[in-house]
């Protein structure tokens, strides 16, 4: 159309394009508000969930040993009062989902030193004629920690020593304890929870960039 002719949101129906801007800024301002609530609701929920399932995990751990058992830095350990041959002693630690003891850093052998006793324990070290000394899993022993222990009142027991494997003996078992199936489900059920928030933010954004961008002043030439 010619030059000088009026624009549509300047001269059609100026009080609907009022209420329309009126409508869309509370609604841009309502977003807005909501959008902070809720991020920090997650900054809250995550400091609040993290807390809890740590404290949750600890308690688990601690207490997951069975009776009898004896927890160390989130392991169980069972120490025998029968004596049996060192298959029987695989075999036993085997059925209740652990293994023969296998010594993994210098404070493990001291605590296993401090609570055998005097007697000698069968531990998850053995080895075929003419092959190295392995443990359960497969590994090599190494006998550079066995010389670093700190327990000096029992330093003739610093190094495992040898005996036929159908010798009767204690044994000492070794797992790693896993906390029950609720606490597992909670732990997922609170990642899924964060998840639908994380995105719930994100969705409220890019509603409130596209009612911002509705709201600009583009006019149509009648």
């Amino acid at each position: 159309m010619g030059e000088g002719q009026a624009t549509c949101r300047d001269y059609l129906h100026p009080r609907k394009y009022s209420s329309n801007i009126t409508l869309n800024g509370g609604l841009i301002f309502l977003a807005v508000i909501c959008l902070l609530l809720i991020v920090v609701g997650v900054i809250v929920s995550l400091l609040v969930t993290g807390r809890k399932l740590h404290k949750i995990s600890s308690e688990c751990l601690e207490a997951a040993c069975p009776e009898s058992w004896i927890g160390f830095q989130r392991k169980c350990f069972y120490f025998s009062e029968d004596i049996k041959n060192w298959t029987f002693s695989q075999r036993f630690c085997d059925s209740h989902g652990a293994d023969l003891v296998q010594v993994e850093t210098i404070q493990e052998l001291n605590f296993l030193l401090r609570y055998k006793g005097p007697y000698d324990h069968w531990i998850g070290l053995s080895r075929e004629q003419g092959q190295p000394w392995k443990w359960i899993n497969g590994t090599e022993w190494t006998s550079w920690m066995f010389g670093q222990t700190q327990n000096t009142e029992r330093s003739m027991m610093r190094k495992p020593r040898k005996h036929p494997c159908h010798c009767q003996h204690k044994w000492a078992c070794k797992d790693y304890p896993q906390c029950p199936k609720w606490h597992r489900a909670a732990l997922r059920l609170s990642s899924i929870v964060l998840v639908i928030l994380i995105a719930t933010v994100i969705g409220l954004t890019i509603w409130v960039s596209h009612l911002s961008s509705e709201n600009g002043t583009k006019d149509c030439i009648v």
